[in-house]
């Protein structure tokens, strides 16, 4: 089964929702377990933690080098998600759940872009441009098509 694509005539892609990725399946367990968290379950939130440390550990093996930014976002996320369970900060949850569930349905990563900003990701002055575009423009979603392992928060 290909990706879902729901295309007006002409228009680029809107929607992101790759089901040959086990990359954006992982993405969709963390959310679902997110969502159910923050419904009451609270040991969903400890296998949140535990599928992103997972995750985090098969990219490390994948990708070779701790510098790669798919391994950068990964701890960056699992970074989040501890200091999210502190008693003080659990409310940040919900923007984590509502970050990656506009991941698993649009493509854009809020933390991906952040990420771009960090000096060692990047040379490129930090100007109000760089930050409207950084943040502002829509994701790539064509780049499934052209090159499948840049697809998502690979």
């Amino acid at each position: 089964m290909k990706a879902i694509e729901i295309m007006k005539k002409g228009s680029r892609r809107l929607f992101y929702i790759n089901l040959n990725d086990w990359v954006w399946w992982a993405w969709a367990l963390t959310t679902v377990l997110l969502v159910a968290g923050l419904c009451g379950y609270d040991s969903a939130l400890t296998g949140a933690t535990a599928v992103t440390a997972a995750h985090g550990l098969i990219v490390l093996a994948r990708d070779r080098s701790l510098v790669a930014y798919s391994v950068q976002l990964r701890a960056a996320y699992l970074l989040l998600l501890l200091v999210c369970y502190l008693p003080s900060t659990r409310w940040l949850y919900w923007m984590i759940a509502a970050g990656t569930f506009a991941l698993i349905v649009f493509g854009y990563c809020f933390l991906t872009r952040v990420l771009s900003l960090l000096p060692w990701n990047s040379r490129e002055a930090h100007t109000l441009d760089r930050l409207r575009r950084t943040f502002f423009s829509a994701p790539d979603l064509d780049r499934l098509s052209t090159n499948p392992a840049a697809a998502g928060c690979k």
